[in-house]
C-alpha cells in the first residue's frame, strides 16, 4: 500500500469511525498517522486494507489498529489452516496406520517416514516434537491428545506472530529473526 492509498484508508476509517479521535482531527494530521501507518502497511494491497477496515468496523465499534489491520488482512487472503481438533486427527490416524518398527522392505522407509510423508509439515512438526515413538508407544490416547492439542495450539500461536512480524522487519533483521526461530545462531 502506498502512502497515498493509506491516507485515503485512513480517511476511510474516519468516516466509519466519526467520534474516535485517534484517526487525526486535520490534513496535517491525517498526513502523520499515514507516514506511520504506510510503513507498517506496505506489504497489504490497498483493496485487502479497505476490506479489513470494514471488517473491523462490522465488528467493533472501535477504529482498527494496526495489528487488527494486519490480522482481518490475512484472514482475508490466507487459506485457512487446520484446527487443532483436524491436525490431531491426522496425526492419530497417521500413529495408527504406519506404527513404530522396523524397516518396512518393500517401500524402503522406516514407518517414522512413511508418517511423515503423509502428513502436513505443520503436522508432523508437532509430533516431532512431542516425539513420534512415544506418540506410538503411548497407551493414554486422550492425555497425548491434550498434549498434542496444547502443542498444536502454541505452534499455531508462534505461525500467527511470525506472520505479523515477518512483513514489517527490515531485511536484515528479518534474516537473523528467522535463524532465531530456526534455531540457528545468529552472528555477530
Amino acid at each position: 500500500m502506498t502512502f497515498e492509498e493509506t491516507v485515503a484508508l485512513l480517511y476511510l476509517a474516519k468516516k466509519l469511525f466519526p467520534r474516535d479521535k485517534s484517526l487525526g482531527r486535520d490534513a496535517r494530521e491525517m498526513a502523520e498517522i499515514g507516514e506511520a501507518w504506510s510503513t507498517l502497511l506496505r506489504d497489504i494491497p490497498f483493496e485487502v486494507g479497505q476490506a479489513a477496515v470494514a471488517a473491523q468496523a462490522a465488528s467493533s465499534p472501535y477504529a482498527p489498529a494496526i495489528s487488527e489491520i494486519r490480522a482481518y488482512a490475512r484472514k482475508l487472503t490466507e487459506p485457512p489452516g487446520l484446527s487443532a481438533d483436524e491436525a490431531w486427527a491426522l496425526c492419530i490416524r497417521a500413529v495408527r496406520r504406519y506404527g513404530y518398527g522396523p524397516k518396512n522392505y518393500t517401500t524402503g522407509k522406516y514407518p517414522h517416514e512413511m508418517a511423515r510423508d503423509s502428513l502436513p509439515p505443520e503436522v508432523w512438526h508437532v509430533m516431532e516434537l512431542m516425539g513420534y515413538q512415544s506418540m506410538c508407544m503411548s497407551e493414554n490416547v486422550d492425555v497425548l491428545r491434550g498434549q498434542f492439542i496444547r502443542a498444536w495450539e502454541r505452534q499455531e500461536q508462534l505461525r500467527q506472530e511470525r506472520a505479523a512480524i515477518l512483513p514489517v522487519l527490515p531485511e536484515g533483521v528479518k534474516e537473523k529473526y528467522l535463524a532465531i526461530g530456526d534455531g540457528e545462531e545468529g552472528e555477530g
